[in-house]
Parts: structure tokens; C-alpha cells; sequence
């Protein structure tokens, strides 16, 4: 049984696109991140500063990685043309900018 999801196809791109983009700047902040230096800081900012950073520098891998995965749900979805079902409809419209998260889907 096939679904549709009532989105112009222009909105699905610009969606793909964000995705993909907040993906790379995650991906370069995580990086960044990880390797900020903590030379020439006495020991105990030195060590604040490595409790914050490997937490977040993983939390931001893991952002970033999600991120990367919502942009391709997109590039699958073109590849197939037809959503497969309800719940995978409705799983991509939940991807979309604030403004189509009321597109229809119907099927």
C-alpha cells in the first residue's frame, strides 16, 4: 500500500539541503572542538575545560551523524519516488521545516 505525503517537491530539496548542511557544521564543530588545545592553561581551567570538551565534542559527533542520516532519508526518498507506507510518510514529514509539518499524508 502506498502513501503520499502533500509537500511540493522544492520543499523536500531545501529540507534535504538544511539537513545536509547542519550535518557538515556539526561535523566541523565536533572536529574543532576535539581538538582545542588547553596549552598554556593552568591545571585546574585545564581540566574544566577537558570535562566539557569530550562530552560535547561526542554529543556533537552524534548530532552530527543524525543529522547526516535525516539527509539521506531525504536522497532515498527521491530515489523511490512513492513513500511505502503511512508511517514512513509521516516520518519524513516530521523532517521538514515547522511550516509543512501539517502536509497531508493520505494512503
Amino acid at each position: 500500500m502506498g502513501a503520499e505525503l502533500d509537500v511540493p517537491f522544492t520543499v523536500l530539496q531545501t529540507a534535504r539541503a538544511a539537513w545536509d548542511a547542519a550535518g557538515d557544521e556539526l561535523d566541523g564543530a565536533w572536529r574543532r572542538l576535539a581538538k582545542a588545545s588547553t596549552s598554556g592553561l593552568s591545571a585546574e581551567v585545564s581540566g574544566a575545560v577537558e570535562g566539557f570538551r569530550e562530552p560535547w565534542a561526542d554529543e556533537l559527533k552524534v548530532t552530527a551523524g543524525q543529522a547526516q542520516g535525516y539527509a539521506e532519508e531525504f536522497v532515498f526518498f527521491r530515489g523511490l519516488v512513492i513513500i511505502a507506507d503511512r508511517a514512513q510518510a509521516e516520518r519524513l514529514r516530521a523532517l521538514l521545516p515547522w511550516a509543512q509539518h501539517d502536509a497531508g499524508v493520505s494512503g
